[in-house]
């Protein structure tokens, strides 16, 4: 997807053009200062008359319009940044993903239809676009690593261990065997609540896609309807930010998930 192709909002003024050329304004300074050295109005006037009729020739040549015309666009290349690298996601999120970019190219086309928009606009709408694929495709792959850990140890088999612990424990008369039981149940309780804390935070961020999706519907709605630019950058924050606060949620649980998961020291021996 790119925003680089962008017609040129608003059309260029060949005549501004004309009156700004540089080689235009040297020559005109040239014939004033030659006018001041000779103590001559002719030079003066002799500039004018040319510059009348470079102002009424000038605009209508072929040549200085297309010459015009690619100063422009090299203006509006350099005010949209580069398109990034079309981020990879895993092969199991690729529909949702193509949907997304999809959803965000239609985005991209509206914005080019307003004239309203100024290059400025553009430019800093596109720089927001830009960030919303790479956020969802870190979100999907967060969510595939924490499937893939759910669907590794069932849960449904860690709580049968849990409770087969539970009977041994009660059972068992000797403290040595007892202790390490102990340790089992810890270990066994402890990988409980991680994949417990996987499978809501599984749900967490399939919410936070679906609503994100929902956000880029709305913003093709007011990218499509007369919203300002100030609206339209509010509505690509919100949908930023609903991902981006997801995938800084998942980071810090998975951080205090590292730091928890350091199994207890052994008991000392009896």
């Amino acid at each position: 997807m790119t925003m680089n192709h962008w017609p040129p909002s608003p059309p260029p003024s060949y005549f501004r053009a004309a009156l700004s050329n540089q080689y235009n304004v040297i020559l005109l300074a040239g014939s004033a200062s030659f006018s001041a050295a000779l103590a001559s109005w002719a030079p003066l006037v002799s500039g004018l008359v040319g510059e009348a009729l470079w102002l009424v020739t000038g605009p209508l040549l072929g040549a200085f319009r297309r010459h015009t015309d690619a100063q422009r666009a090299a203006e509006l290349t350099a005010l949209v940044p580069a398109t990034p690298p079309a981020p990879t996601v895993p092969p199991e999120y690729a529909e949702r993903a193509a949907i997304v970019a999809s959803s965000v190219r239609r985005v991209e086309e509206l914005l080019a239809s307003r004239s309203d928009l100024s290059a400025t606009d553009r430019a800093e709408l596109g720089r927001g676009l830009a960030g919303l694929l790479p956020a969802f495709a870190e979100v999907c792959t967060t969510h595939q690593r924490l499937r893939r850990a759910a669907l590794q140890v069932p849960l449904a088999d860690l709580q049968t261990e849990l409770a087969s612990l539970h009977q041994a424990l009660a059972a068992e008369t000797d403290l040595g065997v007892r202790a390490s039981l102990r340790r089992g149940l810890t270990v066994a309780e402890r990988r409980i609540r991680q994949l417990e804390g996987n499978e809501a935070a599984c749900r967490s961020i399939e919410l936070a896609l679906q609503n994100f999706q929902q956000s880029l519907a709305l913003l093709a709605e007011a990218a499509a309807g007369l919203s300002t630019a100030a609206e339209l950058n509010a509505e690509i924050e919100t949908a930023a930010s609903q991902i981006n606060r997801q995938a800084a949620i998942e980071a810090e649980r998975e951080l205090l998930t590292t730091r928890s998961s350091i199994l207890p020291p052994p008991f000392p021996p009896n």
